[in-house]
């Protein structure tokens, strides 16, 4: 298993779902399984196309884990703006 360091990354596309557990009658999430995750620095010289080929890749998971077996799949997407000296 790879360790992936999601806080270094400018662009996280993670697809997952929660394992559930029965405790006193309540149903509460138990473990986060995680099922892709795609990491990108920010391409300063060409941020539009990077963008979009992103949402393009995001689509193109949920299309892929849409009939997934183990029930609701996320696919989420985080595009971090931080900038310096604005």
């Amino acid at each position: 298993m790879a360790l992936v360091y999601l806080d270094a990354a400018d662009i996280t596309l993670e697809v997952y779902y929660w394992d559930h557990k029965l405790v006193d009658n309540v149903v509460t999430k138990d473990k986060k399984t995680v099922l892709a995750c795609i990491t990108m620095f920010k391409d300063w010289e060409n941020e539009d196309a990077q963008l979009s080929d992103a949402l393009e890749l995001r689509n193109n998971l949920i299309e892929a884990y849409r009939n997934h077996p183990d029930g609701e799949v996320v696919v989420k997407l985080t595009v971090k703006e931080e900038c310096v000296n604005i």
